[in-house]
């Protein structure tokens, strides 16, 4: 009888388990095809570039091919060929018409993926586009521009009828235009900021795009008007750090600020809240300051708390100290008003609240929406008298003053912001200046360019 020893079968038995999983490795990669993956939606195609993502994990990629084709024949926009053992590959498509020798009209579009695989894996893209090469038409028609730096300003603008986005840019900050005021649905009034910390000479542009990305921009001539804002010194006491800031920061982060011999660390606690939490809430006003109506709800000029007192005012520069020494610097976003204590708030002027929550530094805070992207904020609140929803009048009670967050003493802190870009309050509370910068302007525009063809 035919002996075998059991390392001669358990070699024959490991190499069975080899060519199995070989087999199964093979047949996977010969059956995956490359994975074609697209940025963007691209039925609307014009020379703004967009980003194609090829891979495979089996045997690599091959090569790629993306080209038009239409009744005039095949245009290539890339060919590209790959080193073995190359799994993906990010490619930033273009299309220059005048090389290419194409125009605007209906085509389409494919990309062509293959592998290395014994049988060529492929994989193919394909979608009907529609090319635009052509910007959208626009032009500015609200009178030359005076804007104080911290302030605000409005431009008023036409466009041509395949803008599908447009507004003002200053500072990489964009601030969308809004269309449907004007008896015109092609004018577009857009409100923004020169914000208080930007350098002077900042480009201001109003710029329009269309479906397929065309842009066209064209640059807003102004006259930067001097602000002066005013120097702080603040002395942190051992009663606000303990009060105040010690018990917001367990409120906010779940844990005590200790050393590592376990005391509390004042320091930290105050430099964590008057920055990291600070800028977190400063963030949240900007993201609700984004969502706002496409309807102006307010009318007039924007009230002062009344029969208060000013405290500190915009954009104070602030140093804290402690026991001497300066720890940190910051800005203050808006005006401190007091009355006497736990006063009735109204609303400045009419509009919708968009916010009613603890907003951390700032306590209590109330955010009513005025549409167009202008909004005003109600800080440091004892009780907030309004929900998210609630449409408010002009001197329509919303709460009342208070302490919460980091306020020193009963008071409110009252903002004004622009697509959730903080600005000057004291120019919204002067009829002068709403006349003077927003109502001639459109009423401007409204006699000299509605229903007028922008001129070619």
């Amino acid at each position: 009888m035919l002996k075998v020893s059991g390392k001669r079968v358990a070699a024959v038995f490991g190499i069975l388990l080899l060519v199995v999983a070989i087999i199964k490795f093979i047949s996977i990669a010969e059956m995956s095809p490359p994975v074609i993956s697209i940025e963007r939606d691209i039925k609307n195609l014009g020379t703004k570039p967009f980003e194609v993502t090829v891979s495979d994990k089996g045997t690599g990629l091959a090569k790629v091919r993306i080209y038009l084709l239409d009744t005039y024949g095949e245009s290539v926009l890339v060919e590209r060929e790959y080193k073995r053992g190359t799994k993906s590959d990010v490619i930033s498509v273009s299309i220059n018409p005048e090389k290419l020798g194409i125009k605007s009209g209906t085509s389409e579009i494919f990309i062509e993926a293959a592998d290395n695989s014994m049988f060529s894996g492929k994989a193919v893209f394909s979608e009907k586009v529609t090319l635009d090469f052509l910007p959208p038409e626009m032009q500015e028609l609200s009178p030359m521009l005076y804007i104080r730096h911290g302030g605000a300003g409005v431009v008023v603008y036409k466009t041509s009828e395949d803008t599908v986005t447009s507004g003002v840019e200053i500072k990489d900050l964009f601030f969308e235009g809004y269309g449907g005021y004007f008896e015109d649905p092609l004018i577009y009034l857009a409100f923004f900021a020169y914000p208080y910390d930007a350098p002077k000479g900042e480009k201001i542009e109003i710029f329009a795009t269309d479906a397929a990305g065309n842009e066209v921009r064209e640059s807003v001539s102004y006259r930067l008007l001097r602000a002066s804002y005013l120097k702080d010194e603040i002395a942190l006491s051992e009663w606000f750090l303990k009060k105040k800031v010690l018990p917001l920061f367990n409120k906010t982060y779940g844990y005590a600020s200790v050393t590592d011999d376990g005391k509390t660390d004042f320091r930290k606690a105050f430099l964590k809240i008057n920055n990291e939490t600070r800028k977190e809430n400063d963030n949240r006003i900007y993201e609700v300051g984004r969502q706002s109506g496409d309807k102006m709800l307010w009318k007039g000029k924007f009230n002062q708390l009344p029969n208060s007192k000013v405290g500190a005012t915009f954009a104070d520069h602030r140093k804290y100290l402690m026991d001497g020494e300066v720890i940190d610097r910051q800005y203050h976003l808006g005006y401190d008003l007091s009355v006497t204590k736990k006063h009735p708030v109204p609303a400045s002027n009419s509009g919708v609240v968009v916010f009613a929550d603890h907003l951390g530094i700032y306590g209590n805070t109330v955010i009513v929406d005025h549409g167009l992207g202008v909004m005003t904020l109600y800080s440091h609140l004892t009780s907030m008298d309004v929900n998210v929803g609630d449409s408010v009048g002009k001197k329509d009670h919303i709460g009342r003053t208070g302490t919460t967050g980091l306020a020193v003493g009963d008071h409110l802190h009252f903002g004004v912001y622009v697509q959730g870009v903080p600005v000057r309050p004291l120019e919204w509370w002067d009829a002068k200046w709403i006349d003077d910068n927003i109502w001639y302007k459109i009423n401007y525009v409204k006699k000299n360019f509605v229903n007028r063809e922008i001129p070619r």
